[in-house]
């Protein structure tokens, strides 16, 4: 034991170039089960069934997961296990055979983590990278390694689980898995440098809801009780921010607020929204497959679609083109609609809805109630956090900020904010300010909670706010 810790206390002082494998040479294989970082290292050390993953930090500083699995069992026993011949004996057994069924091969550990959000692997270090929820917005190493034959063979698996094939002469492939995961591959060297190569979007297991944000102070009571008001009153709500900084967790927990009676239709590139109501009708895009003839299905197109389906609310992941003026024309229209933008500031997205290819017209713009900024900001320890910065409302054709993270209190957001009476209107509530202050006291009561307790918990405040008529 002294030998490791004196071990340890070296390693603190090693210079920025001791390298990955020098660093798990630092703590030799002490307990019986493999090498770990150097302690002083681990950002994050957890468990998924058998399965231990171990964030760290390399010498050089940059963010590294090590996989550690149980050990293999026979193969033939592997074999028997896994079609059910023979029972598991354990939960290393078990896994086992989960992998080999699985047809992920290496990287099934990685499909396996919830905090786990994107998977890639390029073949240019033959090393799979990732981003962690813990790292967010940075890719991170991995210490799994495949081979050229093992990329090609996942590569035909993914593509075959989207129901896509891969070939010389059709040698990239996208789609959306059975399990909702989003592919995008590309065989051997046919047009990647570095042989086979893919990313995997992970559909998320459990939806982010406005109480986890408020548990990590992403937003704050007040700014969630007046999104809340805005988005059950079917206002048209865009969130802004930069690519990582949070845009799809907070449009996400605003969804989670809709009155469970809603019809909400999502529609997608990239399946990423998850709505926790019975009521939820998903759409998501198609491209055009090369060497096939099949049509392109569009955001456009969708949403076109979507508007013959009787919603409530309409929910676009993100706006890029020609769709965010249907979107605007549905808002318009009286449908509740959502979407995000990608913006540094609420004015930002004023001008990037005015600017082709949207192209919004100065009319349109009015029918926008509420823009959102998130920011990723450096917290202590060089972590990152991301927070509701700021909320604004457009008046003739410009951003006017009625919140700020921290400084903004009910009295505050009352006077600033036109769009409150709007909202209050549409609802029937006679008194905005104690309409807020009990939602701000609601939302405070459930921080934390799960999605299925808070929804528990809004199907009883909708039903004392408004009984009869649910």
């Amino acid at each position: 034991m002294m030998g490791l810790l004196s071990r340890l206390r070296g390693a603190l002082h090693r210079p920025s170039y001791y390298s990955h494998e020098e660093e798990l040479q630092a703590v030799a294989d002490h307990d019986g089960e493999g090498k770990s970082p150097p302690s002083w290292s681990v950002v994050s050390h957890y468990r998924i069934g058998p399965v231990e993953y171990f964030l760290y930090r390399g010498g050089d500083g940059v963010p590294r997961l090590m996989v550690r699995e149980p050990e293999p069992i026979d193969h033939d026993r592997l074999v028997y296990v896994a079609t059910g011949l023979t029972k598991p004996r354990d939960d290393r057994e078990s896994y086992l055979a989960e992998k080999y069924r699985s047809g992920y091969g290496k990287i099934y550990p990685l499909m396996l983590d919830p905090h786990i959000e994107e998977i890639s692997y390029t073949g240019s270090t033959k090393n799979v990278i990732v981003i962690h929820k813990e790292v967010p917005s940075r890719w991170v190493l991995t210490d799994i390694k495949l081979t050229d034959e093992e990329a090609n063979g996942i590569v035909v698996e993914l593509a075959r689980k989207a129901g896509k094939s891969v070939s010389i002469v059709s040698p990239y492939a996208e789609g959306l898995t059975v399990e909702g995961h989003r592919i995008s591959v590309s065989f051997m060297n046919e047009m990647s440098r570095f042989g086979s190569s893919f990313v995997i979007r992970k559909y998320p297991q459990k939806p982010f809801t406005i109480a986890d944000l408020l548990a990590n102070k992403t937003i704050d009571p007040v700014a969630a009780a007046y999104l809340w008001l805005i988005a059950e009153a079917q206002g048209f709500i865009i969130v802004s921010g930069a690519m990582g900084a949070g845009k799809t967790t907070v449009l996400q927990s605003i969804i989670s607020t809709l009155p469970p009676y809603s019809k909400v239709v999502t529609i997608e590139d990239t399946p990423e929204l998850v709505v926790t109501g019975p009521l939820w009708d998903s759409l998501v895009t198609r491209p055009r497959t090369p060497g096939e003839e099949v049509e392109e299905i569009t955001l456009e197109d969708l949403l076109k679609f979507a508007l013959r389906r009787r919603a409530d609310y309409v929910v676009v992941g993100e706006v890029r083109g020609r769709e965010g003026k249907l979107l605007a024309q549905a808002a318009a229209s009286g449908y509740g609609a959502m979407t995000t933008l990608h913006s540094d500031s609420p004015q930002g997205v004023i001008m990037r809805l005015s600017m082709e290819p949207i192209a919004l017209p100065p009319l349109f713009l009015s029918s926008i109630k509420s823009i959102v900024q998130v920011k990723r900001l450096q917290a202590t320890g060089g972590r990152a956090v991301r927070r509701v910065t700021e909320i604004a409302e457009v008046e003739n054709g410009n951003s006017v900020i009625i919140y700020r993270y921290g400084e903004t209190g009910i009295s505050d957001l009352i006077e600033r904010s036109r769009e409150l009476e709007w909202a209050a209107e549409r609802l029937g509530i006679g008194d905005i300010r104690e309409e807020m202050e009990a939602r701000t006291k609601f939302l405070e009561s459930v921080a934390g909670r799960s999605p299925e307790e808070l929804r528990a918990e809004l199907a009883k405040f909708y039903i004392s706010r408004y009984g009869d008529m649910i």
